[in-house]
């Protein structure tokens, strides 16, 4: 089954569209000996080759990829690698969400800003863009999920941080986006992140997870995503979610010796 050229395995014609949203800006980078953004791609990889591994999800599950550091950049598959969102990838917005076994994630390098409101913009334009899409195919598909990575703060074109009046009009879209049940938003701030602003942005789906490991994340976000019904109400999920982490988190500190 295909939709818009896009090839699907049998007998699952349900289509959950994620999009993730990756922070490469050049606090990824630090530090030198361990950097993060190492971590993040090992993570990667062996996260798509779970997903995969498992048919269900695999023939379900297609996924969008975003980095944002002081530009933003979607993966083209055509192209096998990263690209400036433009004109001509918000004009063809189909070809960029594919099957979770066909997308290989491209080694991201740190460095520059953190223009993470743009990125959620690009984000939530492109999930109700390909929503849509499936909706006039008479696909039956799940609202997107966005899950942005960040490990700082939301920063202008000239590296200021901004404050909660810039970020109320991202803030407003995600709101408006969940409310009229096109997408569920999840911002994970880590090793540092600037929370009280990234709860600007999302209020109920802001988190901070600062002793987890990438791949521990990854699985985190998206059992919560395999576990919630179609119809469930976001602010559900959103406390499913946080749920979950809390008791990932527990025993994360308890194999460590902390509790």
């Amino acid at each position: 089954m295909s939709v818009h050229g896009i090839e699907f395995g049998a007998g699952y014609e349900e289509r959950q569209p994620v999009v993730l949203l990756l922070d490469t800006s050049a606090s990824m980078g630090r530090p030198a000996a361990h950097p993060r953004i190492d971590e993040l791609n090992a993570a990667l990889k062996s996260w798509f080759d779970g997903v995969r591994a498992q048919e269900r999800l695999r023939t379900r599950v297609e996924t969008c990829l975003i980095t944002f550091d002081s530009a933003v950049r979607v993966h083209d598959p055509r192209a096998g690698r990263l690209v400036e969102v433009g004109a001509a990838q918000l004009d063809d917005v189909d070809r960029l969400f594919v099957p979770v076994d066909r997308l290989h994630p491209p080694t991201l390098r740190a460095g520059g800003l953190t223009r993470l409101t743009e990125a959620v913009e690009t984000g939530l334009e492109l999930a109700r863009a390909r929503y849509r899409a499936l909706q006039r195919g008479r696909v039956p598909v799940r609202r997107p999920f966005l899950w942005v990575l960040t490990d700082g703060a939301p920063s202008d074109a000239e590296g200021r941080p901004l404050d909660a009046a810039a970020l109320a009009g991202t803030a407003e879209r995600v709101r408006r986006g969940e409310a009229d049940g096109e997408c569920v938003v999840q911002v994970i701030g880590v090793r540092g992140a600037d929370l009280p602003m990234l709860r600007v942005i999302a209020p109920k789906g802001a988190s901070l997870l600062e002793n987890l490991d990438f791949g521990r994340i990854l699985d985190l976000l998206f059992q919560s995503t395999d576990d919630s019904s179609p119809d469930q109400d976001a602010d559900l999920i959103h406390q499913q979610i946080d749920d979950r982490a809390e008791r990932v988190a527990r025993m994360e500190a308890m194999e460590r010796g902390l509790l």
